[in-house]
This record gives C-alpha cells, structure tokens and sequence, in this order.
C-alpha cells in the first residue's frame, strides 16, 4: 500500500505502487519461511539493498509549509519507467495545517497452516528499502474494504480464504488525514497464483505466529500498519 495510485504505463485500474517483480513467473514463485535463523536483518527488519529503482530525477511539485510534495521519476532494472509521488512532512504549525485526503485501505492477518502468517518482503521507494510487512492495498473506488482485502491478498501472495473476519479500522495518520486501515482476519487459506503489478518488488514470507509476535515486541518490524493489524488479530490467533 502506497500514497500513490497512478503511475505511467499502468493499468487503468487505480492500484498501489511498489515495484518490478524479480521473479517474472510469478505463478511459481516460493514461499519462504522465516525463523530465529533467518537471513534478513534484524533490529529492525529493513535493508537499503538491493535496489531495484534507480532514480533518475526529483522535482518539488507542491509545498504548503513544511508539508512538500515531491515527484520522483523512477526506472527498474527491467526498464518499467513510473513516476512516484514521495511526501515530505516537518513539523507544522496548528495556524497552518494541512489536510491530505487518502484513500483508505486494507490490510490483511492471513493465517496459512502450520500457525503461520503470510506476509510480503516488499520494496518501498520513498524510503528507497524493504520493509516485512502484511498484504495491504487501496481501497479502489466503488470497492468495499473486505472485496478489497480479498483482491489484495490474491494479489500480492497468490492466496485467497474462505473465511473473513473483520478486526476493526484504524486512524493511520490522524494528525494530516483521516484515512482509514481497515483490518481483516483471512483462515483457510488455498494458494494459487501470484498476479503482481509490474511495478510491485516483493516476495512472499511465512512467518510463525509465534516469530511474528516476537519481531513485533523486539522492535524488529517497522511498519506501522502491521503492527496496528497485529495488535487487534493477537486474541484471535
């Protein structure tokens, strides 16, 4: 899940922007399992590299304050060409405050066998690193959070669920906008194919419950909605 909707060279239908996928066959592309020994970095779960965008120019397209919005062209290895908004916040004054309207979005717990938890090793390009995050998504417009939960998960991790719960929603960033979380508990999964955007660069991780609430209270994982969805799935996993 990004800011952004529309990228250049993008399907007409609005959809988060991340990046290119490094496996082109993405219907056989494996799940990996993390554990104490995995690889990835710890303390916190996020790396600079690889880096599968190069940017190639910035602009400053809008400033209110110290609230600017910047404009960053981008190009993949593959040589998928965006344009990616990036968001600049300082601290801002009450006397001029901004309002920033978002969309909301979803964001999917989903339970796999063996008690563990799908989750996505996804590249952002604004903070230009890889974070351990859920499967989450914009909600696309004249689309209800839950049908959007269950595209997303499709998706981004070639899953689908045959039982839904809804969580609860969240304020994400109350202070600028009042854009909402909308948090769902998928079980029973079935997997299938994977249909990533060609701009999405993420893997699929299976994560213990039990891993997973450690990285949490260890500090280890860095996204915020994640977290939030984890805090609110806990007494029902």
């Amino acid at each position: 899940m990004a800011l952004v909707r529309n990228a250049q060279n993008v399907p007409k239908r609005k959809v988060q922007a991340s990046c290119a996928p490094r496996d082109q066959s993405c219907p056989n592309a494996q799940d990996h399992t993390i554990e104490k020994t995995s690889r990835m970095p710890q303390r916190p779960i996020f790396q600079r590299n690889p880096k599968p965008w190069r940017t190639t120019s910035t602009k400053r397209v809008a400033s209110l304050g110290k609230v600017e919005l910047h404009l960053d062209r981008l190009i993949a290895k593959n040589g998928f060409r965006m344009n990616h908004p990036r968001l600049v916040l300082h601290d801002f004054s009450i006397m001029n405050h901004p309002r920033l309207v978002l969309p909301d979005f979803s964001i999917i717990v989903p339970v796999a066998n063996n008690n563990r938890l799908v989750f996505v090793w996804n590249y952002r390009p604004p903070i230009r690193g890889w974070e351990l995050e859920l499967p989450a998504g914009l909600v696309d417009d004249g689309e209800s959070p839950q049908d959007c939960a269950r595209r997303e998960l499709a998706e981004e991790t070639g899953y689908s669920a045959r039982t839904w719960r809804k969580l609860g929603w969240l304020h994400v960033t109350p202070g600028i906008s009042a854009q909402r979380a909308h948090v769902y508990l998928a079980r029973q999964l079935k997997k299938g194919e994977i249909h990533r955007e060609p701009y999405e660069q993420m893997e699929t991780r299976l994560v213990t419950i039990k891993r997973a609430y450690q990285m949490a209270r260890a500090g280890e994982l860095v996204h915020s909605p994640t977290l939030s969805a984890l805090g609110l799935a806990e007494n029902s996993l």
